[in-house]
């Protein structure tokens, strides 16, 4: 990370800057430039960016700074570029960006897509930040990159399959490895990424409709797991506990044998109960040992 605090040394005088060209306007390339160098994307409306968008940051004394419109800003528009994608979409591209999630998405996605808020998509596009209101006072600059300066290399084989097919298993893939992701992102970015993987695992659900899949029984199950996983991130190990107890012959499922033992051993670490954690322990991997130990971590 960048300090961000020194800009406001170059900030204070630069507050005439105009709008420049340097956003790009097409979501397409925005998207796929994001692929390339594993970043997320910042959108806004076209029009949106003409509304004055009065924003906030610290210098290095922890003083606060108000800036009375970041698009006017170029300053700090370079310093977004160094984190993010930048677009800007044209309102004519809109019924059909809608019609694509039209009947997929919550309310509050909706509301989110249709507000002039900024938006931080990932590389296909989905909004990682569509728990949030509009801002209606200043937007906090510093935090916002903080939390949403999130590194996609992690993901990037499973981003990349996904944008060269999308079918059930690229998808489930994709919805796993973003759950994982949020083990390791920021505590207050962790909800908006399990909330992005939750639209990948819907999506997975419903490819089980149409795709051949061989040992159905077994696939819903797992995903009915990570859906328990996204809880145990998110530390709510008592409710993790809860849910499994609830599932049927869980101890019998082979296939998700190691994904049950991961979310019980955690949970259990977690609640320090070592003893019912260590029934479990030699059925998960180093890997997952290690990734239990980094939940425990941010639990605490």
């Amino acid at each position: 990370m960048k300090r961000i605090f020194l800009i406001v040394l170059l900030v204070i005088p630069s507050l005439s800057f105009c709008q420049s060209n340097d956003w790009l306007t097409s979501l397409d390339a925005a998207k796929r430039l994001a692929l390339v160098q594993d970043k997320m994307v910042l959108m806004i409306w076209e029009e949106a960016a003409f509304l004055p968008l009065p924003v906030t940051l610290k210098d290095d004394n922890g003083k606060q700074v108000f800036i009375d419109d970041l698009f006017e800003n170029q300053i700090l528009i370079n310093l977004l570029r160094d984190y993010f994608i930048l677009v800007k979409v044209n309102e004519q591209e809109y019924e059909a960006l809608f019609q694509a999630i039209k009947n997929k998405r919550s309310t509050t996605y909706i509301n989110k897509f249709n507000d002039d808020s900024i938006k931080i998509l990932d590389v296909n596009g989905i909004i990682v930040n569509s728990n949030k209101e509009p801002y209606r006072e200043f937007l906090n600059i510093t935090k916002f990159i903080i939390k949403y300066d999130i590194n996609t290399s992690f993901i990037k084989a499973e981003l990349t399959s996904y944008r060269n097919q999308q079918n059930f298993e690229t998808t489930l893939s994709l919805a796993s490895k973003y759950i994982e992701l949020a083990i390791f992102t920021i505590e207050s970015a962790r909800q908006d990424i399990i909330t992005l993987s939750d639209i990948y695992l819907d999506e997975a659900q419903n490819h089980l409709l149409n795709d051949t899949i061989e040992n159905k029984l077994s696939v819903i199950r797992k995903i009915e797991l990570l859906k328990i996983k996204q809880q145990l991130i998110l530390n709510r190990p008592r409710k993790v506990l809860r849910q499994l107890k609830r599932i049927d012959d869980i101890k019998a499922d082979a296939a998700n044998e190691e994904l049950v033992a991961f979310l019980y051993v955690t949970a259990y670490r977690i609640l320090k109960d070592e003893d019912n954690a260590a029934s479990w322990r030699s059925k998960i991997s180093l890997i997952n040992l290690k990734k239990s130990n980094q939940i425990i971590s941010n639990s605490n």
